[in-house]
Parts: C-alpha cells; structure tokens; sequence
C-alpha cells in the first residue's frame, strides 16, 4: 500500500507514492552509510555553513512549503509560514552553537588528563508524525546533521509530499548526496530499518501506542532512542493570574493546528473563585476563531488531518457527554466537510471519561474547576502523560512549586508550553523519554566517548 496525498479541506488526492521497494532500500543503506563515514570527516565550520545554507532555502521557498502543509494536513498557511520560520531558526541556532556544544571538555580524574569527546556514531532513522510535518523533522535532521551523523526520514503516510520537499531542502542546501534520504517502507520495512547494524539509533514522534511497538523493536536489537510521544497537558489558573492574558493563551495553545499538538493545552484547570469568569472570556475569544480553507490567510483554525481523526474526535466528546458532560460550544460541522470541527468547548467533565482520561488530539477543550492546591497538582499529574503544564499565578512561589510537583518534562509559568532550540524538551511517562534540542538533543546519538591518559 502507497502513500497518500490527500487534502483534507478539498478532499481530493493529491497522489499517491510508491513504497520503496527492497533493493532501493538496501541501496539507499548503503549509501548513506558511505556518506556519513565522509560527513563525519567533514570540518565542522563546512558542516555547519550547510545549516545556515538550508536555513536560507527555507526562507525562500516559504510560502511554497506552507502551501504543501495546508494541501497535505490541513495546517492553516499563516500557521505554516511561522513553522516554516522556527525550522530557519533552529538552523541558525545550531550553526552558531554547535561548535561549543561539540567541544571537547577536560575532566578530572585519577589519570593524568580526561577528556569527553563528542564523535558521530552513523545513520540515525527519524519516525515522524504529520502534524508539523517541518519542524518536527528539522528537530531531528538538524542537530544529527550537525553532530556528523547520517539521517533517514519515515515520514507519517500522508504527508509524502512534505517528506520529499525536505529531502529536496536539504540537497539543494549543499549536503552530500546520500546522507539524507526521505524513505516510504512499509511497516515491515521499518522493522527492518532499525534492525540493521548501519542504523545506529531512532528518534520517533508519535503516539505512546506507535511508541512501544517501535520500543519493542529497537530493544530487541539494541538500539538507541529517543521519543516523543503524547500528551494531555494541564494549564493550572490560580485566582490572582492575570485572567486577560490567561485566557489569550490558553485559546491559542488549544486550538492553533486544529488543536492537533502533543504539546497543547488539553485540561485547563481553573480556581473556582475565577471559573466563571475565565470561562466567559475564554468562549468569546472561541466564538471569535476563524474556521475554514487552510490556504486563506485569514484562517485561524482549518480541517483536521483526516476524517478518520474528525471521528475519533467525535466519538471521545459524545461519550463524555453521555457521563454527564456539557457542551458549551463547537462540535463535528460536517456542512462545511466531513474533517471539519467548530473549536469546541466542554465542561462537568468526569475524570474517568475520554475527555479527561485520553490524549485528545483535535479543537476541543476540557474544562475542570478546582478548590485547593492538592487538588489542583493531583488533577494535573491524574493522567499516564508527563509532556508539559503551564502554570498561572502571580506568586512566584506557588509557581515554583507546582512547577516542581507536575510530573512533566516541560512547564511554563504564566505562559504556554513550546519547544524552542535552546532548551531541552522531551516528556516522562507514557509521553517518553530522551530530549531533543539544546546541547541535550545534540548529545543523544553521538558517541560520549571518555580519553583518559595515564
């Protein structure tokens, strides 16, 4: 079975891609193992002069790639220009910071001399989602790129386009052939990707589900990796937070990519004392998103990626509903297409339903009040995921502590969780484990290779 293009607003096919076959596969192996073996050799001023060279071909294709995204997964082109702008951003973080970052470090020790080496190991194979069909891939192209790996990309089967636009990027950005390659195989093939002794680690981003089977996989064959899975992220408001700006980003973090984010705000957890209030501003600023074709600019929110997501959508809100939830807004507008959602807001939501127990990956948002503290910390940590929560108080230290009590890789204080290149980002429990960006993301597939001299 190929992969298939398919625009979720127009519903139509954009194409569909062969998979490759056997004998491309272990020739596309054995060249990039031959490239990387040369990269490796490459100074590491040439090797990041070719970040920047990539860097700059983004931001000459942007709107053409903004426009693939929109076509592909229904990503609205404004939100798709500022993807297209963060992957420049990361490119230009790591071509100034890598070499500090490489650096070799002396340490001591009861030898003479100690140092930490920081050396490539080989290809490393990247399994990516669609829903930042750029970034997510330039979070994992450009530090392995940079520390002198190789990289192989299985992208999500319906952005094929997308993962022949980024293989096309980084050709024409100077890379030496064969060192990245955009790959469809099969989910055999996948298994047979990380078992082979040339591929040296797998970087994923996906589902926890997608997450233990490629877990499986890699452990068996003693492979290195590092994923980033899903989440159901609580956004903590306490009673003195400011209310205004609370609410601005609460609706943002919810609802941009059709609310389809590990990373999003899910469960917004709010004092009761300001419930009544914040829910009021945050269904007006709701009532406000523009829904509709991804490629208007005007568009706040698009379709979501497929109709099978807008069902599972559907299916996780109605029996909430039937466990004694309350819709306030929003819900499945199929008038305007069967991948269409009106952002949604529900409240009285019981901690044993979908909404309150599932990742939900789709424009709605849950809504819970809370009375005390403990309460508020146990609502928050009451989920198997640990991404990130985002915390409002004016009190700095109430948001020192819960931010040191949620269980989560990231927490923003009076802001909303993202990634960014200078800082580690990653989750614990079922959201997964390892780090990508910052000199930690650098790290996690290179060789920390100690010389000790006596």
């Amino acid at each position: 079975m190929g992969y298939l293009s398919f625009d979720p607003w127009l519903q139509v096919s954009g194409g569909t891609f062969t998979e490759t076959s056997p004998e491309e596969m272990k020739q596309v192996l054995n060249e990039a193992d031959i490239a990387w073996h040369a990269w490796r050799t490459v100074p590491l001023n040439k090797r990041l002069g070719n970040l920047l060279t990539l860097g700059a071909y983004l931001t000459s294709n942007r709107d053409e790639l903004a426009a693939v995204m929109a076509s592909e997964m229904g990503k609205p082109v404004r939100q798709g220009l500022a993807e297209i702008d963060k992957c420049v951003l990361l490119c230009g973080y790591y071509a100034e910071h890598a070499e500090q970052m490489l650096e070799p470090e002396k340490m001591d020790s009861s030898a003479r001399e100690s140092r930490i080496y920081y050396e490539p190991q080989g290809i490393i194979l990247g399994v990516m989602p669609w829903n930042f069909p750029f970034w997510q891939v330039f979070r994992f192209i450009v530090p392995t790129l940079a520390g002198g790996n190789g990289a192989l990309l299985k992208h999500a089967s319906n952005v094929p386009q997308c993962a022949l636009a980024i293989e096309k990027a980084v050709v024409a950005s100077g890379f030496p052939p064969g060192l990245f390659r955009s790959l469809f195989p099969s989910h055999k093939q996948v298994n047979e990707l990380i078992a082979s002794p040339l591929v040296r680690g797998v970087s994923l981003t996906g589902s926890s589900e997608a997450g233990a089977e490629i877990a499986s996989v890699a452990g068996r064959n003693l492979k290195k990796v590092v994923m980033e899975l899903g989440g159901s992220d609580p956004f903590i408001v306490f009673p003195d937070a400011d209310i205004e700006r609370a609410v601005d980003a609460a609706v943002f973090s919810r609802f941009q990519n059709c609310g389809q984010s590990c990373i999003a705000a899910k469960r917004f957890i709010v004092h009761e004392e300001i419930y009544a209030l914040f829910k009021g501003l945050f269904l007006s600023k709701v009532a406000a998103l523009r829904v509709g074709d991804p490629l208007d600019i005007t568009t706040d929110v698009g379709p979501m990626a497929s109709v099978y997501a807008a069902d599972d959508l559907e299916r996780q809100i109605n029996d909430t509903i039937a466990l004694g939830a309350v819709l306030l807004c929003g819900g499945r507008n199929r008038s305007a297409g069967p991948a269409v959602f009106n952002p949604a807001v529900v409240e009285n939501i019981l901690i044993t339903s979908p909404l309150a127990c599932e990742e939900v990956f789709g424009p709605v948002a849950a809504l819970f009040s809370f009375r005390t503290y403990e309460e508020a910390v146990e609502m928050a940590n009451g989920t198997p995921f640990g991404l990130g929560a985002a915390v409002w108080t004016a009190d700095e230290s109430t948001a020192t502590k819960v931010a040191r009590e949620i269980d989560a890789g990231t927490v923003a204080v009076n802001g909303f969780v993202k990634s960014e290149p200078g800082l580690p980002f990653g989750g614990v429990k079922e959201s997964g484990f390892g780090r990508e960006l910052s000199a930690q993301g650098l790290h996690e597939f290179l060789n920390i290779k100690t010389v000790s001299t006596f």
